[in-house]
């Protein structure tokens, strides 16, 4: 059933990755982690849910604008706040375990970060119980790193939160290359104790994480994935 819903505002992330402020005219709860569909015309799209705030049934998405993208095209030059839009979720699976018996390993390339957005958000607010977690998020340079400061500030908030921001395309202070060395690195290191690993991203990345970690010997049941494009 689609859902009647507002544009309430638009958050310029970076120059290509907007944050888009939607909200429901219906109760719209949901898990940290799933997704949700938008319609706008005859065009429907999924994205994943980046907030975790039930307050006012709003919610946030980031959404990069690709090129000849029909939908971002509409949401980039054409709608505008206070325009309607429908909505169709909350959907998906991609959701902490009731219990976490593990350490988590999170690791994204671009908007890839917004479920895990969501997660971060929600485990300060739910006090879920965890192990250590590790975000590997991977994009080209260091003016396309989405929420950056939010990330640095998890790491203040959530004990046992280690973020790993990596520039494929830029030499910085921080990691530079592909997410692969990092998470490669980390099972090296012998650090990892029972982890669940989540993938989310392009599906080049996510197709050459799984057969690695498969490879490895991890059982395909602790990982979890999102593919984009």
């Amino acid at each position: 059933m689609w859902i009647q819903s507002t544009l309430l505002k638009i958050k310029k992330e970076t120059d290509q990755t907007w944050r888009f402020f939607i909200k429901s005219n219906e109760d719209f709860d949901f898990v940290a982690g799933q997704f949700v569909r938008i319609k706008i015309d005859d065009l429907v799209r999924s994205y994943s849910i980046a907030s975790f705030n039930s307050s006012n049934n709003i919610f946030e998405l980031l959404i990069v604008r690709l090129d000849g993208g029909k939908m971002t095209n509409l949401l980039f030059n054409k709608i505008k706040e206070g325009d309607k839009l429908e909505i169709k979720g909350p959907l998906g699976r991609f959701t902490l375990p009731e219990n976490i018996d593990g350490d988590l390993l999170f690791i994204c390339t671009g908007t890839g970060l917004a479920p895990f957005r969501s997660i971060l958000q929600s485990i300060p607010l739910t006090g879920i119980k965890h192990n250590n977690i590790y975000l590997i998020f991977g994009t080209r340079t260091s003016n396309d790193l989405l929420c950056f400061d939010e990330m640095i500030d998890f790491q203040r908030k959530i004990d046992g939160f280690k973020f790993i921001p990596v520039l494929s395309r830029e030499k910085w202070s921080g990691k530079s290359g592909y997410v692969h060395d990092q998470y490669l690195e980390l099972i090296k290191s012998d650090v990892l104790k029972n982890p669940i690993f989540y993938l989310c991203g392009w599906r080049d990345m996510i197709k050459e994480a799984r057969m690695n970690l498969k490879e490895l010997g991890f059982d395909s049941k602790k990982i979890k994935l999102e593919i984009y494009g």
